[in-house]
């Protein structure tokens, strides 16, 4: 990760410490592997990850939960 990967995914992080995330924000950090969140011995970084996964794992329930049934009879 470059320089300027790890300057926007700072702003990510901190856009999400102020609750004032964007689609772009949330992309970012759900998308980014998780050694760019800091080395597997930091805390901080577990545990924004582990809340990154649990906010994932949220969203996929409440999409299949509101996606409409699918017709399959022809």
């Amino acid at each position: 990760m470059d320089q300027r990967d790890n300057r926007q995914l700072l702003r990510a992080v901190r856009a999400a410490s102020r609750m004032r995330m964007t689609g772009a924000h949330w992309i970012l950090l759900l998308t980014t592997d998780r050694a760019s969140f800091g080395s597997r011995r930091s805390q901080r970084a577990q545990a924004l990850y582990a809340v990154l996964e649990q906010v994932a794992a949220q969203h996929a329930v409440h999409s299949a939960a509101s996606a409409p049934a699918m017709n399959t009879r022809s």
